[in-house]
């Protein structure tokens, strides 16, 4: 989990199952403020379980929780330059996947959108992600990356766990929706987010949700024009 309080972000995570661990069912039924995220996910396969390597991760003021996985890992070192690799507290794929991004950041002077367009095209370019979906949080707004490949949904592992479900459910695994009442922003992931009041949001776009005004807006991760379209209810 992560929220911010008095403009700082708040971690707490645990490389246990939710249902196991006595902190999570305590805050998971408080109320931590108006901007934060809950991220529960399974580890990536051939990589170590421990706190470093859990979700989320921080930097600064940004925190990001991520839902996939980037192949191969033998190569993850080159998704960074030398000086952030020594930032580096673990050893994950997500871990070295937001560091590329705050990196891009700095070299976008503090544009969070071309950022991630950048990150996500040069991870797809090099590498082989099956999903660049995230949760990026800063102080000021709530981002929803939606980057996936259905065709690398995890079949196999889905069914290992019992959760193979409907043909239909299974394609929409990555599939990343929104819903927006005048109280709240809320996004979910598939499983999560059904019913008519739920929006799905496009594959190769991002969410953003501005903290102050909860205005919206959708904008395109495409290289090929980032068109961005404001104002969504």
């Amino acid at each position: 989990m992560a929220r911010y309080e008095d403009g700082r972000p708040r971690v707490r995570k645990s490389p246990h199952r939710a249902e196991s661990e006595p902190e999570y069912d305590r805050l998971a039924r408080k109320a931590l403020g108006d901007l934060g995220l809950v991220h529960l996910r399974w580890a990536t396969p051939g990589l170590v379980i421990g706190d470093s390597n859990s979700h989320p991760f921080r930097y600064g003021p940004y925190v990001l929780a991520h839902n996939g996985a980037i192949h191969p890992q033998s190569r993850l070192g080159e998704m960074l330059p030398p000086g952030w690799r020594r930032q580096l507290r673990g050893t994950t794929d997500s871990e070295h996947y937001f560091l590329h991004l705050m990196w891009r950041l700095a070299e976008r002077d503090g544009d969070v959108v071309a950022a991630i367009a950048d990150t996500a095209a040069d991870i797809e370019e090099r590498f082989a992600p099956g999903s660049l979906n995230a949760i990026l949080l800063s102080p000021g707004a709530l981002y929803a990356i939606c980057w996936h490949d259905r065709a690398k949904v995890p079949h196999a592992e889905l069914r290992e766990r019992g959760l193979g479900g409907r043909p239909d459910e299974v394609a929409a695994y990555f599939d990343l929706a929104y819903r927006a009442t005048p109280d709240a922003v809320v996004v979910a992931s598939s499983g999560w987010a059904a019913g008519g009041d739920w929006t799905p949001l496009p594959n190769r776009h991002v969410l953003v949700a501005d903290r102050a005004t909860r205005r919206l807006s959708i904008e395109s991760l495409l290289p090929s024009g980032m068109t961005r379209r404001r104002g969504l209810p």
